[in-house]
């Protein structure tokens, strides 16, 4: 098995229990609804960038991606703000 599939398993195996601990702390009443689901959808953004990064050898499509990812990002927190101010 090549190394990159190795990484790439790891990335992905990191981001399912990154997922899953943010979803016990959800139902052991630590966290809100909308901090789980916004941590849950960066953490997949993350992952995706990190999944890129080791998987391309395009200097451009990693800045791509690592733009994309910001954005997306940022388009997140600004939909769970909108949201807390909508519904206090």
């Amino acid at each position: 098995m090549r190394l990159k599939n190795i990484l790439g398993f790891g990335v992905l195996a990191y981001f399912t229990y990154k997922g899953i601990s943010k979803l016990v702390k959800y139902d052991k009443g630590e966290s809100d609804f909308d901090d789980t689901i916004s941590g849950i959808g960066k953490d997949a953004i993350n992952g995706i960038n990190n999944i890129v990064t080791i998987f391309s050898d395009d200097e451009n499509e990693k800045s791509l991606c690592d733009g994309i990812s910001e954005l997306t990002k940022g388009g997140i927190d600004v939909a769970v703000a909108t949201k807390r101010d909508i519904h206090g």
